[in-house]
């Protein structure tokens, strides 16, 4: 079923926010989210995007450039990188439109953010449309160590961010083995980006054990998102870093 997103949805940006251990907004990821005219329900874009047609991917595409440009500013005067979620079609139908292209690659501390299910991820840089991503793009991964792919792409050196997957990440937080098997993962990912970013920390108790290892950043559930509206309040530390000393 095709979604005709101008009847049918309504569609709107937010911003979920990735600080670091001191508190410091350092980047947001922007997510598109659906709501159909009929419910007052939130659909996610992950959901949308497989039932959409190539000529609604592109319209997607140039309502996130848009929004991203129109913050260029916000992203600049603090130093804030913009992480976008794209997936391996919508990378191919970037990859052929020259004007949006250009338009992507003109936004500063801009990322697109994959993740290990793109197709032939596991191919790392013998992936033309990865390399081709490479040359233009800084680029993301969202969800390292979810098992879906081997670390070739990351060896290769194909991310400037590389973010740990939620749910690798809770099945190993509360073994006694978490300390020593995280350093060797940390060991192993961070010679081979700029940046690694913890997720699947939900309470503040988990917050706690992962503070001492050399994450970058984190990117959790504590910290609320925020519409294009309200984008500034993001600056103001969230308070479960004032709370504690880390």
């Amino acid at each position: 079923m095709k979604i005709h997103l101008t009847a049918d949805y309504k569609s709107y940006p937010t911003f979920y926010p990735v600080y670091s251990f001191q508190g410091k907004l350092i980047a947001v990821e922007l997510m598109t989210h659906f709501s159909q005219s009929e419910a007052n329900v939130a659909i996610p874009q992950d959901m949308v995007l497989p039932q959409l047609d190539n000529d609604q991917r592109i319209a997607l595409l140039q309502k996130q450039i848009n929004c991203l440009e129109s913050h260029q500013d916000f992203f600049c005067k603090h130093r804030i990188r913009a992480a976008l979620n794209i997936d391996a079609l919508t990378a191919r139908l970037l990859l052929d439109n020259e004007i949006l292209s250009r338009k992507l690659a003109l936004l500063n501390g801009l990322e697109l953010e994959i993740n290990e299910s793109f197709t032939d991820f596991r191919t790392g840089n013998e992936n033309n449309c990865l390399m081709a991503l490479k040359a233009r793009y800084d680029l993301s991964l969202q969800n390292y160590g979810a098992g879906k792919a081997s670390s070739k792409a990351v060896y290769d050196n194909l991310f400037t961010t590389i973010k740990l997957d939620k749910g690798f990440i809770k099945q190993h937080i509360n073994k006694l083995s978490f300390r020593p098997f995280i350093n060797a993962v940390l060991e192993h990912i961070k010679p081979h980006c700029q940046r690694v970013i913890v997720q699947g920390i939900d309470d503040a108790s988990a917050l706690e054990r992962i503070s001492d290892f050399p994450f970058d950043g984190i990117q959790s559930t504590l910290f609320a998102p925020a519409s294009e509206d309200s984008l500034e309040a993001l600056i103001r530390p969230p308070e479960v870093f004032a709370e504690r000393q880390f």
